[in-house]
């Protein structure tokens, strides 16, 4: 029996070990910034970073034209960056609620931010192979402020 205890010490030691080298878990950070096009902000849309180990994350653009962007993935490279304007919704693909008045109670939810301005942008800042666009996120937050030309 004492040759299937020293064994199991044996890996679990190991594993022990892989866990300490690898860390416990990957990295991530935070990424903010200011999207503008023309030296004006981005009403509205969607920033997404194609990172270099196939993730995936993106974050929205708010009225000021502002985003953030929360677990990017950090240390492993650049990630190619696209920008996404969207387009308003047509009114007839919308349902309109009508709410009836409330006193002391909740409020009514915020008018729909797709009915604001959109900023029209060209299509090539939603490719990621024509973006030509790039950050490499390196630390826990990082703020990267996008400028698009025409």
């Amino acid at each position: 029996m004492r040759p299937l205890r020293s064994l199991r010490a044996r890996w679990g030691a190991l594993a022990l070990g892989c866990l300490l080298v690898a860390g416990c878990g990957a990295k991530t950070a935070t990424v903010t910034g200011q999207v503008t096009y023309k030296g004006k902000p981005v009403t509205g849309g969607s920033v997404v970073f194609y990172c270099s180990d196939k993730q995936i994350v993106r974050g929205l653009i708010g009225p000021d034209g502002r985003y953030s962007i929360p677990n990017v993935p950090s240390g492993i490279g650049p990630a190619t960056v696209t920008v996404q304007s969207h387009t308003r919704v047509p009114e007839g693909f919308r349902m309109k609620q009508q709410l009836p008045p409330s006193v002391g109670g909740p409020t009514p939810p915020a008018p729909d931010r797709t009915d604001g301005p959109r900023t029209p942008l060209p299509l090539r800042y939603a490719q990621p192979e024509e973006s030509g666009l790039s950050v490499t996120v390196d630390r826990d937050h990082l703020t990267y402020d996008i400028d698009l030309k025409p």
